[in-house]
């Protein structure tokens, strides 16, 4: 099992557009000499506290700075961009990054961020990505073409749109020398999502919301892939976590709690969980007689997060793996430390160096 970073980020409100650029690129320092695998970074547009609106420049940026790490945007929300320019900067990109580089795509799930772009109702987004998703496809075939559908219009011109003279075409199509991966995220129990990168061939990313819903987004993702052709694989899967590891397990949970962990849920996080919900898998999971309303920070760090010991958390993971199968990347979720970053950076650290190479060593062959 490989580790990864979603960095979405769970950054504080009050972070500027610089503090938060700085901490990301720091961040993506200490996952790549540690061992991590992919560094994955959110767009949002309105979110105080999931602020960054361009993804595209933290990567270039953190690419140059590091050596091994993969990036993707996870995701560019396609319904947002012009297809076209953006299927040339996606190709552009990968190129730079020569492999180091794949995409995420999605329609875009926040109110606020459909009033930014002029949308009043979420539910034309999914179509709105679908053709998006249309154009782009031609684009990176780099073919003379031209298209004007319902949401948006496109082309790539070709030997007979000379204005008179020759114009060479920039070759800025995907990076050609390994397979090109697009992913989809998704959280709900039978995920349309999952469904969507199924039929098309893409690579799944599993939001934690208990064993119920794990399962139920592997089931949902494997049956579409097999429908449409395709072969699914487990290595394929990347499950989202939260994670912290210390010296011991009371360490862990007091470093967590008190740090940008914590801050996130209990500000953030645990009020749209309990809006939406997503507490109830966990919660049957956790054999407490609890409900939403009673959930807080001590039964996360028991229940939610990956705390504790880098035994107590390799024995956390083996028994997940035990119960829902194998997959094969867990990307943590990043939270705002940017006022001591000590702490959690040791836990990255930790978790690639002391947890990851044990993983599965105690699960029956």
């Amino acid at each position: 099992m490989k580790c990864g970073l979603f960095h979405t980020p769970y950054n504080q409100p009050q972070r500027t557009p610089k503090q938060i650029f700085d901490w990301s690129i720091e961040l993506a320092q200490v996952c790549d000499k540690a061992g991590f695998s992919d560094f994955l970074v959110g767009e949002h547009y309105t979110l105080a506290l999931e602020n960054i609106p361009m993804p595209e420049a933290i990567i270039a940026s953190a690419a140059m700075v590091t050596e091994k790490l993969r990036f993707a945007p996870m995701a560019h929300l396609l319904p947002y961009h012009d297809p076209a320019t953006l299927a040339i900067r996606v190709g552009w990109l990968s190129q730079v990054l020569e492999g180091r580089y794949y995409l995420g795509v999605g329609p875009g799930g926040h109110h606020t961020d459909a009033i930014l772009h002029g949308f009043d109702d979420l539910s034309q987004l999914p179509a709105r990505q679908l053709e998006a998703l249309s154009i782009m496809e031609k684009v990176w075939k780099e073919e003379p073409f031209r298209f004007v559908g319902e949401y948006f219009r496109g082309g790539f011109p070709g030997p007979d749109d000379m204005p008179g003279y020759d114009v060479t075409i920039a070759k800025n199509g995907l990076w050609k020398k390994d397979p090109f991966e697009i992913a989809v995220t998704a959280l709900s129990a039978n995920s349309n999502s999952m469904k969507f990168a199924g039929a098309r061939n893409y690579s799944p990313i599993s939001f934690f919301g208990g064993i119920d819903q794990m399962v139920s987004h592997w089931e949902t993702w494997s049956t579409a892939m097999t429908e449409n052709g395709f072969t699914p694989e487990r290595e394929r899967l990347r499950v989202c976590r939260e994670v912290f590891v210390a010296d011991t397990d009371a360490e862990a949970r007091r470093r967590a709690i008190a740090g940008g962990l914590g801050y996130s849920w209990e500000h953030y996080l645990l009020p749209i969980y309990k809006k939406f919900k997503l507490l109830d898998g966990i919660i049957k999971d956790s054999g407490v007689d609890i409900t939403a309303d009673e959930v807080d920070m001590e039964f996360l760090a028991e229940h939610v997060w990956l705390c504790g010991s880098p035994e107590t958390v390799t024995e956390k993971i083996d028994r997940l793996v035990d119960k829902v199968g194998s997959w094969g990347m867990l990307c943590i979720n990043s939270h705002d430390n940017i006022d001591d970053m000590a702490p959690a950076n040791e836990s990255l650290q930790r978790f690639a160096q002391e947890v990851m190479p044990k993983v599965g060593a105690s699960l029956p062959a």
